[in-house]
């Protein structure tokens, strides 16, 4: 073998053993190489599933990917099931999601988590212990917040509705729940007397007759809470038909902006507002940091605060700030 052979020989042996020694270049493609979040909000017909998306969507990178699906409504669990499958068989590196029933989409999330990371935001499944973290608002605690609010306002007393959420969702059943825990804790279970309960399915259009229905058995309901804000602005539609603006506390679920903007406007009194902004974004940085190893915590509260007329002109001006003044704004 010539002195020039020998030397080639050598040179493809040491680039083989220097490939061996760095997993084949895999530790650097990998590291180069684009992650795919697949990002699922329950749908994008509402202010508040807009801003989560606009939230992942902001998790900038050359190496990051965020690819939302989203079902064409809140009901449309077999569709969601399906958009889940889909974005697996697109090999999405983590999967980000707000279950639109805990129940139903619990064996696909599990098919899911065997493969990828499994991230849940806005809601949650307590029980199921695959999931990476849950990113959201404790929504009992929050709605203690609107239950107090509630207490302050009918001091003497008063007849409640309430505008409850989908039948059988969690989150509808902790809001209402802790609206009602709200009202006990300010001693006024009572004095305020929840004369119907009745869904609107976190839809606006369907809270319009919910609200009428509400106002032709107790024509003497002097508040309403509302699962969302979708609802509560369904809700406006019938009390100002019949000119009850002033006579009817409203109070909400979300922080949605178009709602922020009635209660400056006199046309609602409240709502709770939520982070949806965040829960996406944290919801992505979250699947990313489990992707590079990272540790996580297993719940991240995004936190709830009550808006009324005393601090909605702020907090309207400080998320069209975060939304980039687009004034896109709720489940």
């Amino acid at each position: 073998m010539s002195a020039r052979s020998r030397l080639a020989l050598l040179g493809a042996l040491l680039a083989t053993l220097l490939l061996g020694a760095c997993g084949g270049q895999l530790g650097s493609g990998e590291s180069s190489k684009t992650v795919k979040i697949g990002f699922v909000p329950k749908s994008l017909n509402q202010e508040y599933w807009v801003n989560t998306e606009r939230g992942a969507q902001s998790v900038k990178g050359p190496a990051t990917k965020v690819i939302t699906q989203a079902a064409g409504s809140d009901l449309a669990i077999q569709d969601q099931i399906d958009i889940v499958e889909n974005l697996l068989s697109q090999k999405v590196d983590a999967l980000v999601i707000a279950p639109s029933d805990a129940d139903l989409l619990l064996p696909v999330l599990k098919r899911a988590a065997a493969k990828v990371p499994v991230v849940l935001f806005d809601s949650d499944i307590a029980a199921w212990k695959q999931k990476v973290s849950y990113v959201g608002t404790k929504n009992f605690d929050g709605a203690k917040l609107a239950g107090k609010y509630i207490a302050s306002k009918l001091k003497g007393g008063g007849q409640l509705a309430v505008i409850s959420g989908i039948p059988g969702s969690q989150i509808g059943i902790e809001r209402v729940n802790g609206m009602k825990a709200g009202l006990k804790e300010a001693g006024a279970a009572n004095k305020v007397k929840i004369v119907k309960e009745i869904p609107g399915n976190f839809d606006r259009a369907q809270s319009v007759g919910a609200m009428e229905d509400i106002l032709q058995t107790n024509p003497k309901v002097n508040a309403v809470f509302c699962a969302n804000d979708q609802e509560a602005l369904g809700a406006i539609e019938s009390i100002s038909a019949r000119g009850l603006s002033k006579q009817i506390l409203l109070v909400g679920f979300d922080g949605a902006l178009e709602a922020t903007q009635k209660i400056l406007s006199g046309d609602m009194d409240a709502t709770v507002a939520q982070a949806p902004y965040d829960m996406g974004k944290i919801g992505v940085q979250t699947a990313i940091a489990k992707l590079k190893g990272k540790p996580v915590k297993k719940t991240i509260n995004t936190g709830a605060r009550l808006v009324d007329p005393q601090n909605a002109k702020k907090y309207f001006a400080e998320v069209r700030n975060k939304l980039g003044g687009t004034g896109r704004g709720g489940n």
